[in-house]
């Protein structure tokens, strides 16, 4: 796989380098071991990484089966993540805080009913 994301990574930088020419600000990320190539334009910034790299958690999150021991979890953490980016240059209200807090008890169930499935 490190091969094929080398070679797709290479040809991506080729094309970042041609608009760089035409004035087009681009850079792109790597992630050989999982075999990602990213192109980045010049509006993002860190925030839009993140909420971008946790819209694929979300998706994971989303179209898991429910039975799997560990959904609950990862769908809630990922919510209470989404709410805080969506939310990060401006305050909490009473009602996000609220839902945190419900979403932590959710998770602290999650993380009760797969200990008992894994106490084996």
């Amino acid at each position: 796989m490190a091969e094929s994301t080398d070679r797709v990574a290479q040809k991506v930088r080729q094309a970042v380098d041609e608009l760089a020419a035409e004035g087009v600000a681009a850079k792109i990320g790597v992630d050989g071991d999982a075999g990602i190539v990213k192109v980045y334009t010049e509006k993002s910034d860190a925030l839009k990484k993140a909420s971008s790299g946790l819209a694929e958690v979300l998706e994971l999150a989303y179209t898991t089966a429910e039975h799997h021991p560990y959904w609950a979890m990862l769908y809630h953490a990922t919510e209470i993540s989404k709410m805080l980016l969506e939310r990060w240059d401006s305050d909490l209200s009473a009602d996000n805080l609220s839902e945190i807090e419900w979403r932590c008890d959710e998770i602290r169930m999650a993380k009760e009913r797969a200990g008992h499935h894994h106490a084996d």
